[in-house]
């Protein structure tokens, strides 16, 4: 082979080819001609401002851009749209961490394990002792981004209290992380004589209507619980006839 050797042609735009922009007119950093050089060509999509008109390029791989023409947006307006491009990109490469990425978990109280026990029977039949999952989301990154079993201490808004079966820790957590357990509804209904909750057992098919609610979290069930609370007694005033004459 004569000559130079030959490269294999490089995924990303070299960092060697990315615009100067110090000067008016923006130079290629190694060519020294106006950029977009034909080296960086490749790794771009040409676009156009929407705001000013001004000529714009996406990197292909990255998600990155570049405008050409005068300043038309504030410092946030770019890190808004730099945290949406770098939101959109994330969602179309998702990428799980490992175990050992989550941060140190924080100082909770621990306690035995409460001596109660409530299996919901019908739709806003929640109480302490309900056996439920915490979805993702509901406790702090330090005890991961998955489900975790918990026991119903305390029920209220806008939190309540569980206890995590994992460690015996108490937390705080908003209802609509709360998914009331299946296995103790469906246990209670087989000794109660019911076969099923779905319309073909056996089979993956939707639950039956009367038995919707076992999908529901304990804020839903608060919700059906506050739409169907009696109303307030009226007290009448007993002495009211005798001051009326």
């Amino acid at each position: 082979m004569t000559g130079e050797a030959w490269r294999p042609r490089p995924i990303y735009l070299p960092d060697a080819h990315l615009p100067n922009s110090a000067e008016p007119v923006w130079t290629c950093r190694q060519c020294r001609t106006p950029w977009p050089c034909p080296t960086a060509e490749p790794y771009l999509t040409r676009g156009q401002c929407a705001s000013c008109g001004s000529p714009t390029y996406w990197d292909t791989k990255r998600p990155r851009n570049w405008h050409l023409g005068p300043r038309c947006y504030t410092p946030a307006d770019a890190l808004r749209a730099e945290a949406a491009e770098l939101h959109q990109h994330h969602q179309r490469n998702p990428r799980y961490p490992p175990s050992h990425y989550y941060p140190d978990k924080p100082r909770r109280r621990r306690r035995q394990r409460p001596p109660y026990d409530h299996t919901p029977s019908r739709p806003g039949d929640i109480e302490p002792g309900t056996t439920l999952w915490v979805s993702p989301g509901g406790l702090h990154p330090g005890w991961g981004d998955i489900p975790h079993l918990a026991i119903l201490t305390t029920l209220g808004r806008p939190k309540c209290e569980v206890w995590v079966w994992l460690d015996s820790t108490v937390h705080l957590v908003r209802p609509e992380h709360l998914l009331p357990d299946i296995s103790p509804i469906r246990n209670a209904a087989r000794a109660a004589g019911v076969t099923t909750f779905r319309q073909q057992p056996g089979r993956p098919s939707p639950l039956l209507p009367e038995w919707q609610w076992i999908k529901w979290t304990v804020d839903r069930h608060l919700q059906h619980r506050e739409q169907h609370a009696p109303p307030p007694p009226t007290i009448e005033a007993v002495q009211e006839p005798l001051f009326a004459s």
